[in-house]
Parts: structure tokens; C-alpha cells; sequence
């Protein structure tokens, strides 16, 4: 965080200072958990369901915080008191972006979102120090924290900005005033919220509220919704496999062992081959676009294709690791259709002599649509000869009732089991997994599937 006086921070947030000696006192971090004051800092008491950080504005100060900001007076100590504190967080996170010289990039979209901020990250992060999003920080609370980090010691950052509704982008991108933005693809997730996915397309959009025009937008090119799109006052760039009006293109991809390589392209102009070390194409179509927005930083190509090649998934995001012979897909981070189909072809890509096993949760947040998306999966997990489908979660039990429809039709063979409960799972697990095998761990996070991995393989 850059220095501001607390004169700036009230001038920011319409604030009221009290007990403050002196408003030219500067600061330079901000925290909203009393645990993390530093000195010079200030504590912003936020209000959520079970905690009042009110509470905490005493304890705030004895651990050296210059003063903290409120809203509604407390006698005896410096403050700064605004009528909503979770606005005053945006007003300071905006005031900090102000500061900021260097490019922000800013990445939405129903899938896809983490991985492609990971390996654009990666890419910047070889040149110069780049902040990006950690882990899931990315609404209201978690995106102004990370702008908060910014000082002049970085050069650029890749900002994560997450959505569950109509005007959270909005609010996040003119927080943030992103200079290059990425939307990765339009999907099901969070539609039990915006009923189709034409609203979905309207909401990303939000995007390009907080920027100025002319500038950049990239996107999928081989997403039904996106490659179409017509924006006057921004310039799009699209990306993709299948489209032949992307910019950027990926052509002769093959899958080598855990490993996925193609030849890129801008145009027609072959640039470099590309080795990932993850498979699946939605994996390609991450780091193209990751790429495109490389090239707004003038990255040299041997630095991407570097990059590229010792990229890491974050946790919980199809991570791929052998535990005692057994593959494992870890990837239960969240899930939507389209993540759980990505995944489910991941698996059945993965070579070995064992068996393929899909261990599936609920997909959470889908609405009117979860009976039929959940039917969608369990067809596809079977179409796509899995060997063993185990399914844990009250909404699986349409995906095991469809799984077993379409392997009776189709006269596949497929194991296919619905679980109520847990530990009866874990402990089918236990017993059925033996070496070579491939087993894919995937749900939305509120399904707790790291726990249940965590039973199954013990560290």
C-alpha cells in the first residue's frame, strides 16, 4: 500500500476524523482482522453474519494500528467514522489504484478464471514483479485487499474479479480501472441467480465499466456468446482453437504423457511451441489468453514459452500428482458443467493400464437448472467409457439415475454408486483403489471434497 495521511483517507471515504492528532499521520497498510496490525496501520471494522469488527477497535490500537475507521463513534480513540465501512474498504482500495502507474489486467468469466490469472501472473512475474489475486479473493471484500498491496515496488497486476449477480463487476472493475481485460467464457455457473446465460454475458460485461475507452478486451473466440460480440469503444481481441477469426490460435496440439504441446500462432505467423504441463484444451485456451494479454507487455517469447512450461495449477484446481501408483485429479476447488465435463476429459486423457474413476460432488448455485445439468453430467461421464462413477451429494442423484440410464442404452459397462453418506464413501475408496488406477476427485467447494481426500490419502 502506498503512504496516505489520514486527512486523504477521510477526503476518500466521506469520512468524519475523531481523536486523530494529526491528520497528516500517514499509514501505509490496512487490515480488517485486528490479528494483523502492523505498526502505521490502519484496522477497518467490517460487518459480516457472525461478527461485528466494532469489537475489535480497542484491541486494534493496543496492537499499535495509527487509528481505525468505523461507523458509529467509540470513545477514546482515533478514528475515522463513514457511513459503511465495506464502501469505505472500496474508496481506500480505489484510492490506492490511483497511485498505481503500472497496467492491471482484470480476468472474468464462468470458467477458467484462476488458472488463466496463474499463468498470466507467471508469465509477467518473469519480467517483473507482478501482484496478482491469492487464492479466492475476488469480490467485495477480497479484491480491494489485494489492491491494497500495490506500491510502487510492482509493475503490474492480474486482478481475479469474481460474480454471483448483476452490479458486483461493475463495482469491482471501477475499483480496480483495469487497463486490459479477459473474459474467459460464458457458462451455467451462478445462473440460479441470472436465469440464462445471455444475462451471465451482460454481467461480465460489467467488466468494462471501470475502463477507459479503447482499451482491451480479449476473449474466448470459440465461445458461442463471445466470439460474435460487437463493442465500439473497446478493441477485441479473440482467442481460441476452433474460430478462424482468432488473433490467437493454437494448431497441432498433442497430449505427451501429463503434458499438452502446441504450436502458436498470431494470424497465420507461427510464434513458438508451447508445452503445458496439464492436459485438456480448456488448459490451451487458458494460456492463450494469458498470452494475448502478455503481448500488451511486450514479454519476450522465450519468456512465455518458459513460463508456460513450469506453470503450477493453484491448489485444489486439477492438480495431478501419483500417490502410491495411483493417479489423482485433484479438482475440487468448485465445479460447473462445464468444469466437470473439462475434468471428466482430463481423466479419460490421462494414460494408464488402470481403471478410470470419477468421484463426483453437487453442483451448487445452478437453480432451476441443476436437475438437468447434473443429468448432462452423468451421460457424459459414461459416453466418455469412465470405469467407475462414485457420486456424493443430494444432487447427484440425478447425474447416478442418468449415468445409469445412458450406460443401460449405450450397453456400456460402468460401476455407478450414490453415497448419502460420507464416511461410507472414504471407506469405499479405502478398500476399491489399487495402483494404476486414475481417480478424479470433483465438486463445488461447499461439498468439502478436500476433506474426503485428505481420508481417502492421508499425508
Amino acid at each position: 500500500m502506498f503512504k496516505f495521511s489520514a486527512y486523504s483517507i477521510a477526503a476518500a471515504t466521506n469520512g468524519v476524523t475523531k481523536n486523530i492528532k494529526s491528520t497528516d499521520l500517514l499509514v501505509d497498510s490496512l487490515v480488517i482482522d485486528n490479528r494483523d496490525v502492523i505498526k502505521n496501520s490502519v484496522f477497518v471494522a467490517i460487518k459480516g453474519p457472525n461478527f461485528d469488527g466494532h469489537s475489535f477497535c480497542f484491541n486494534a490500537i493496543e496492537r499499535g494500528a495509527s487509528f481505525v475507521i468505523v461507523e458509529k463513534e467509540i470513545e477514546n480513540i482515533p478514528q475515522i467514522i463513514v457511513k459503511n465501512t465495506r464502501k469505505a474498504l472500496l474508496d481506500i482500495a480505489t484510492l490506492n489504484r490511483s497511485r498505481f502507474k503500472g497496467e492491471i489486467t482484470a480476468i472474468t468469466g464462468s470458467v477458467g478464471k484462476t488458472t488463466t490469472k496463474d499463468m498470466l501472473g507467471s508469465i509477467l512475474n518473469s519480467c517483473f514483479k507482478t501482484l496478482k489475486t491469492f487464492k479466492n479473493l475476488n469480490n467485495e471484500i477480497g479484491l480491494p485487499k489485494t489492491i491494497l498491496k500495490l506500491d510502487e515496488s510492482y509493475k503490474a497486476a492480474v486482478l481475479e474479479l469474481g460474480m454471483s449477480n448483476f452490479g458486483e463487476i461493475r463495482t469491482l472493475s471501477k475499483v480496480c480501472s483495469p487497463s486490459i481485460a479477459i473474459i474467459t467464457k460464458i457458462g451455467v455457473s451462478h445462473i440460479e441467480f441470472l436465469k440464462t446465460k445471455e444475462n451471465i454475458l451482460k454481467a461480465k460485461l460489467e467488466i468494462l465499466d471501470g475502463m477507459e475507452k479503447d482499451t482491451h478486451l480479449i476473449l474466448n473466440g470459440d465461445d458461442e456468446l463471445l466470439k460474435n460480440l460487437h463493442i465500439s469503444d473497446h478493441k477485441i481481441i479473440l482467442c481460441g482453437i476452433e474460430n478462424s477469426m482468432n488473433i490467437y490460435s493454437a494448431k497441432n496440439i498433442k497430449q505427451i504423457d501429463l503434458s499438452t504441446e502446441y504450436d502458436l500462432y498470431l494470424k497465420e505467423k507461427f510464434l513458438a511451441k508451447i508445452t503445458l504441463p496439464t492436459i485438456g484444451k480448456h488448459n490451451v485456451l487458458n494460456s492463450l489468453l494469458a498470452i494475448a494479454a502478455a503481448g500488451f507487455y511486450s514479454i519476450p517469447i522465450e519468456n512465455i514459452v518458459s513460463s508456460l512450461k513450469e506453470f503450477t495449477p493453484s491448489d485444489m484446481r486439477q492438480n495431478i500428482c501419483n500417490i502410491n501408483g495411483i493417479i489423482v485429479i485433484e479438482d475440487f476447488y468448485n465445479a460447473s458443467p462445464d468444469s466437470m465435463k473439462a475434468s471428466i476429459e482430463t481423466l479419460t486423457k490421462i494414460p494408464s493400464s488402470g481403471r478410470k474413476i470419477a468421484v463426483l460432488g453437487s453442483m451448487l448455485e445452478l437453480g432451476d437448472f441443476s436437475k438437468k445439468e447434473h443429468q448432462t453430467i452423468g451421460e457424459f461421464a459414461v459416453r466418455n467409457n469412465i470405469d467407475i462413477l462414485y457420486c456424493y451429494g443430494e444432487e447427484t442423484k440425478e447425474m447416478v439415475d442418468a449415468a445409469k440410464k445412458e450406460a443401460d442404452a449405450e450397453k456400456r459397462e460402468c460401476k455407478i454408486n450414490y453415497f448419502t453418506e460420507r464416511k461410507n464413501l472414504i471407506d469405499c475408496l479405502k478398500k476399491e483403489l489399487k495402483k494404476t488406477d486414475v481417480v478424479l476427485f470433483k465438486a463445488s467447494l461447499r461439498m468439502n471434497f478436500k476433506e474426503i481426500f485428505s481420508s481417502v490419502f492421508p499425508s
